[in-house]
Formats: structure tokens, C-alpha cells, sequence
């Protein structure tokens, strides 16, 4: 009897434990559908009296809270929301997720001289590739980190996994990175860094006017004849 007691509750927290995992995929996956980039999602320890609307058919023990800190992917800014997640004893019962909105995404920098922190992601990752490849047209061909304090080494591995998914998208050739020894980066160097013609031709893109016409010719002045 005590072995199948055991059995029993062992059985019981696996199973509680499997269903919880279940529910965070499910919440995991609403967010990149909604193109929310996840910055934290976590089990709240206490869900406020109105967070979500009441149920008469359903035990609340049977669903999953999750608190998730997002940042809104296609027009940019952070937000809180809380998402419920109903569960069987055979996983996620349908689709639906309860949503409710803490804080909904929103710019603080908008087009008055902010310094574009807050932006879509895609738009600081165009940017950010703009500003590499104006590196290396310059004649940058090797990267080291600015520092050996642990934020110097944080901020170039990122430039890293930038310089290697714009070599994944030819757009430029390198050498392998070279592996940090010290402790303060993944990486301590990258080395002959080149434009690739991909690369050329996206620098001039971005140089053309929006409308795609080229700048006006000067006209010429009688000083000029």
C-alpha cells in the first residue's frame, strides 16, 4: 500500500508538471503568432480578483496562468499581459487563450528625437546591419570587444550573432569567430570581414531617396561657364 501511495503521487506531480509545461507551450505559442517577443513569462504566485471574467462550468484549478513581459515585434514598445491556459487530463482543452492586458505595448520614443531603443525589432536589426556594413565598406575588416568588463564582452557577442546571420544571408564573408579565453565573452575576435556583392547592393539601396528617384542634378551658374 505505501508503494502505490507513492506511485500515486508521484504520478500526480508528474502529471501536474506535464500539464503546466503543456499550457506554457500553448501560451509560448500565442505570443510568436502575435508576433510578441517574449522578454519574461512566468507562473504569477497570486491572480488578482478580476483579472479574468468568472467561470461557472469550468474549476479554476484546471487552467494556467502565465504573467508574460512582451515587446510588440511589428510596431515596437513593451507591454505586460496575462494569458489563461485551460487544461485536461489530456493537455490543452481547444485553442483558446484568455488574454488580458496589463500594460498594452506602446512607443515611449516616437519621432521626436528618440534613440530608436524602443523600436520594432526589425527596425533596429535593419539599422543595426546598415551601420556593420557601413563598418566594413570603410575598410573595418576585424572585430574586437571594446573592453574585457563583462558588459563589453555581453555587447560583442551580440555584434557577433549580427556579423554571422548577415554571413548566413551573404551579405558578407568572414573567419570563424575566435573563442574569448578570459571569461568576459563567448567570442574574442572576428576577423577578415568583407562585403559580398548582396552586401554592396543592399548599402546602396538604403543610400537612394524613398521614392526611389535619384537626387536632382545642381544647375549650372554663370560662374561655371
Amino acid at each position: 500500500m505505501l508503494y502505490a501511495g507513492v506511485a500515486v503521487i508521484l504520478f500526480g506531480i508528474g502529471h501536474y508538471l506535464w500539464r503546466r509545461q503543456t499550457a506554457r507551450d500553448r501560451a509560448e505559442l500565442w505570443l510568436v503568432e502575435n508576433k510578441y517577443q517574449v522578454r519574461e513569462l512566468r507562473v504569477p504566485w497570486f491572480v488578482g480578483i478580476g483579472r479574468f471574467p468568472p467561470t461557472l462550468l469550468r474549476s479554476s484549478r484546471n487552467a494556467f496562468v502565465f504573467r508574460a513581459v512582451v515587446e510588440d515585434k511589428s510596431f515596437g514598445g513593451t507591454g505586460v499581459v496575462w494569458l489563461r491556459i485551460w487544461t485536461g487530463w489530456l493537455g490543452t482543452l481547444g485553442d483558446d487563450v484568455e488574454v488580458s492586458w496589463e500594460r498594452m505595448p506602446k512607443r515611449v520614443d516616437g519621432d521626436d528625437g528618440d534613440d530608436g531603443n524602443d523600436a520594432p525589432i526589425e527596425e533596429r536589426w535593419a539599422e543595426r546591419q546598415l551601420k556593420l556594413l557601413r563598418r566594413i565598406q570603410r575598410g573595418e575588416t576585424t572585430f574586437r570587444p571594446s573592453g574585457r568588463d563583462p558588459a563589453a564582452g555581453a555587447e560583442f557577442d551580440e555584434l557577433v550573432e549580427y556579423l554571422l546571420a548577415m554571413e548566413r544571408r551573404g551579405l558578407i564573408t568572414c573567419g570563424t569567430p575566435l573563442a574569448g579565453l578570459h571569461g568576459e565573452s563567448q567570442y574574442a575576435a572576428v576577423t577578415n570581414a568583407a562585403l559580398t556583392k548582396a552586401g554592396e547592393l543592399l548599402l546602396q539601396e538604403s543610400e537612394q531617396p524613398p521614392d526611389g528617384s535619384s537626387a536632382a542634378p545642381r544647375a549650372s551658374t554663370g560662374a561655371e561657364q
